[in-house]
């Protein structure tokens, strides 16, 4: 498994015991990322300030830099058009990645480049997930588990940049009150909660300020199948009425929009075990006819390939070697 320094450097000071290691990494400090980050994420604060459309357009920009540019995998692939002779010719190469039929003498020849251009740093490009674990881990053990009630939060799930925390508050108040009912140490949680969360008090610059959190979503109800697949009933203001309205909010990478799923269809696949499906069209020419295919595809199941389940339903990450079997859990 690999770790970058930040987060081995936690990991270690949490109780983390090394026994062996295969190879150390040294990276050179790049410190232009930083300035690009806050200069972009400046014009995005005072774009929304303005109530200007290219907030939206700042945001792309940050999130290009690593979604688009570094991550792509469409630059690690060259597509040539060729012919039989000129397909059986590619087929031999050794950087030859894979070939698809287009009509009776045309193939789709995928190919190996030699070089491939970035222009995001590598460093950010490679830690940029173990930092989002790192400060993950920093704000659960150093802050959460400190100062809260531990029997009255329950962790769902989690993404690159985002975290979904289900709370067990006061029934008498709304969905809004946050951490507020659980708290079990009110002098270090008054003392820290504001290094990580927004402070109402100020203005959207700490709303907003890097390597904070900011409240995107809240609500009563949040049933998730899987990582990018899940449901959440949120309670959120409507300018227009001017008052709270209960909207599902609804999330299924790789899965249709048109396909009418519900809240509810989340919910009767963990209650009921009913398994929602969908169909997905696609358009494919084969000698110069083009024909509509539409497949039958589950948009929705109760099984999970991204993480290892352990019997009392907690997901744990894949590591070499070990299976659920490894993992202990301690019984309450």
């Amino acid at each position: 498994m690999i770790f970058n320094n930040y987060y081995l450097w936690l990991l270690i000071d949490l109780g983390f015991v090394i026994t062996d290691y295969k190879a150390i990494a040294v990276f050179e400090k790049n410190a232009a990322y930083e300035p690009f980050v806050r200069t972009m994420m400046n014009l995005r604060i005072q774009s929304i300030l303005a109530g200007s459309t290219k907030e939206k357009f700042y945001k792309l920009i940050i999130n290009s830099s690593y979604g688009y540019d570094t991550l792509n995998a469409e630059k690690f692939g060259k597509m040539k058009f060729l012919d039989k002779a000129g397909t059986f010719i590619a087929q031999h190469h050794p950087n030859h990645m894979g070939t698809k039929r287009i009509s009776a003498n045309t193939f789709a020849v995928q190919i190996k480049p030699r070089i491939a251009t970035c222009f995001t740093s590598i460093q950010s490009g490679v830690f940029t997930l173990d930092n989002a674990k790192y400060w993950y881990l920093n704000y659960i053990s150093n802050f959460m588990y400190k100062c809260l009630d531990r029997k009255r939060f329950h962790f769902v799930l989690a993404e690159t940049d985002s975290i979904y925390i289900a709370i067990s508050g006061d029934p008498n108040k709304d969905c809004h009150q946050q951490f507020e009912s659980i708290v079990t140490d009110m002098q270090f949680y008054d003392q820290h909660v504001y290094n990580y969360l927004p402070d109402p008090n100020k203005d959207i610059y700490d709303y907003k300020k890097i390597l904070g959190f900011g409240i995107e979503n809240e609500g009563y109800e949040l049933t998730s199948l899987g990582p990018k697949c899940y449901s959440m009933i949120v309670n959120k203001w409507n300018n227009e009425k001017q008052q709270y309205e209960f909207k599902p909010k609804i999330t299924s990478k790789g899965i249709s929009k048109s396909q009418q799923i519900s809240h509810s269809d989340y919910v009767n696949v963990i209650n009921k075990d009913i398994v929602k499906k969908g169909i997905n069209g696609t358009l494919k020419m084969y000698d110069n006819v083009m024909s509509s295919i539409k497949v039958e595809k589950y948009a929705l199941t109760g099984f999970n390939n991204k993480s290892i389940v352990l019997r009392n339903q907690c997901c744990c990450q894949y590591i070499k070697g070990l299976t659920a079997k490894d993992y202990i859990i301690k019984d309450q």
